[in-house]
């Protein structure tokens, strides 16, 4: 018993060292795993944002200087009405350097010197090699999904080699005197007085109107005088101020949308009527949406998107150059920008929704044959088709269009448009367009007492999209709402943002009075009447599609009995 009692113990000692050795290791495994990393502010939690899968983008070729890292004690307070918006905004930042880079930061720098010394010579090799194996090169970083560390530093090179060529183009291409005339320009220069905030604020007035496809509207306004909107009758995208860059390859997409007796048409008439009061930036709820149109309303609001980002991202190079040019230049006369970059917001339930989008983007930017975007094939993977189980349940025609393709509610993405292509997942900073579901967003942007927060991202948004709002009632309202109430919030931080180059009605917290939104549903609800109407503050006014009532029961042709139960 005693030989036997020393055997254990020597046994229970081997098992006692090999547990201690294992445990060290894990210790210092676990050390190695909770090694700090020295992340940039300006991507915040939204690096998470854009990575459905967690991933995290490499920052550290990015220099912040270290003032602007450390936190102020003034957060952000608001409680003051005495003082100035502006410089309310300023002070919020304590004695924080204002950067004289704007939104495009890569295009700023590039274009400030001269053509001949643009780049380098490494960039010179990089860029050619982008020329010459652009098509290898996307298909190598979508491969190395695994590695996107490593990837991400040789993507940062190409970026910014891509868009010195980029802006110089755009830069090139003159603003006319029909701009001007432009529905873009006139609200952009649009100017409001204190007056015309309180006036909003007001109950608006309501014009009925019929037109022959939407049907009864109702136009609400604050103006006076004889404004509403009118069926817009020219026969090119170019008299509606169309940029060419979208304009020269709608024809094409839409084809499909048009009847085969009127081919030389640009729209169908359902689009017509609804481009005609996008195109007017005037908010929209219309609530006939069904899996028939749904194809129609959706290439008219990407057409409008992209219209708008393309003469946003124009003016903005424009005026770069112009400074970089003659740097006495009143930098006020230049304000073009926002607090942060995205100007589009556009939420829709399901990833097969934003699949689509992104498709619609690459076929109006892009010729067939060039359709190069990067991480191509991981968003193929990431957002196509899913194999779902083959079942020989018949459902209605309705319930297999709307859950169709990949199903996912969780999801987020940022694009980044430039003239060669399409750039996803891109850090929200650095994006021009945010598509994502309610659900995705509310993650980021967290709840009151969470730690990790970030909705700096959503200060600027000029353009808001709710494409099949009755789907988000089915999936959970709250989130919706908990991303409309997070819209033009003052940032927490200055995200790099040049003061000088921001529009003052940005300055003065008038952002929502500037935001098109746009609301497509297939049911007129409580929830959605609300939402159009206590959120939807556009100056230039909202028009409210009434809903087409199909009268169903008036087909019952067997006689129904009824049972009256006391």
């Amino acid at each position: 018993m005693r030989g036997k009692g020393k055997r254990q113990r020597n046994k229970g000692g081997m098992r006692g060292r090999g547990r201690g050795r294992s445990s060290k290791k894990r210790r210092v495994d676990i050390g190695q795993q909770q090694r700090p990393e020295n992340h940039n502010f300006t991507a915040g939690s939204a690096l998470q944002a854009t990575n459905s899968h967690g991933a995290t983008r490499n920052l550290k070729s990015r220099k912040v200087p270290p003032s602007l890292l450390q936190p102020t004690e003034e957060n952000w307070s608001s409680e003051s009405e005495d003082e100035n918006p502006l410089d309310q905004l300023l002070s919020s930042f304590g004695d924080r350097k204002l950067t004289n880079t704007g939104q495009y930061e890569d295009a700023d720098e590039e274009e400030v010197e001269d053509a001949s010394s643009i780049y380098s010579e490494n960039d010179v090799d990089s860029i050619e090699n982008i020329d010459l194996e652009g098509k290898e090169n996307i298909i190598a970083d979508d491969e190395e999904i695994n590695d996107l560390e490593d990837d991400s530093d040789e993507e940062d090179e190409d970026i910014e080699d891509e868009d010195a060529k980029v802006n110089e183009a755009f830069s090139t291409e003159e603003l006319t005197a029909d701009d001007y005339k432009d529905p873009f320009f006139k609200r952009v220069n649009h100017t409001m007085t204190q007056e015309d905030v309180e006036k909003l604020k007001k109950k608006a007035n309501a014009t009925e109107m019929k037109w022959p496809q939407l049907g009864k509207l109702k136009f609400y306004t604050h103006e006076e005088n004889d404004s509403h909107p009118r069926i817009c009758k020219e026969k090119s995208l170019a008299e509606l101020y169309v940029r060419k860059k979208v304009s020269v390859r709608w024809s094409e997409l839409n084809q499909k949308q048009l009847e085969s007796d009127t081919p030389e048409e640009m729209f169908c008439p359902l689009q017509r009527e609804v481009f005609s009061i996008m195109n007017n930036y005037n908010d929209i709820l219309f609530c006939n949406r069904t899996h028939v149109n749904a194809e129609e309303l959706r290439n008219a609001y990407c057409l409008h998107v992209l219209n708008h980002m393309i003469k946003s991202r124009q003016v903005v190079l424009k005026h770069n150059t112009m400074l970089s040019q003659d740097p006495n230049l009143d930098a006020d006369l230049f304000r073009d920008q926002g607090l942060t970059r995205p100007r589009v917001l556009i939420l829709v339930p399901f990833r097969d929704a934003a699949y689509k989008i992104v498709n619609i983007f690459a076929k109006l930017l892009l010729p067939e044959d060039q359709q190069q975007f990067s991480h191509r094939k991981r968003f193929n993977q990431d957002y196509g088709d899913e194999m779902l189980e083959q079942t020989k349940i018949k459902r209605p025609v309705d319930f297999e269009s709307t859950f169709a393709g990949n199903i996912d509610d969780h999801f987020r993405l940022g694009v980044a448009i430039s003239r060669k292509g399409i750039r996803l997942y891109t850090d929200f900073y650095r994006s021009d367009i945010i598509i994502a579901s309610p659900l995705g967003l509310r993650t980021v942007l967290g709840a009151e007492g969470d730690k990790d927060r970030d909705w700096d991202f959503l200060s600027s948004i000029e353009v808001l999209v709710i494409d099949q709002a009755d789907v988000f009632l089915m999936q959970n309202w709250e989130h919706l709402m908990h991303v409309i109430n997070h819209l033009h919030l003052q940032p927490r931080q200055p995200h790099d943002v040049d003061f000088s180059r921001v529009r003052m009605w940005t300055l003065n917290d008038w952002s929502s009075y500037y935001r098109q939104t746009l609301i497509l549903s297939e049911v007129s609800t409580p929830e959605v009447n609300a939402l159009f109407n206590k959120k939807c503050r556009n100056f230039s006014g909202r028009v409210a599609v009434e809903t087409k009532h199909i009268e169903s029961i008036c087909h019952v042709t067997t006689q129904l009995p009824q049972v009256i139960c006391l």
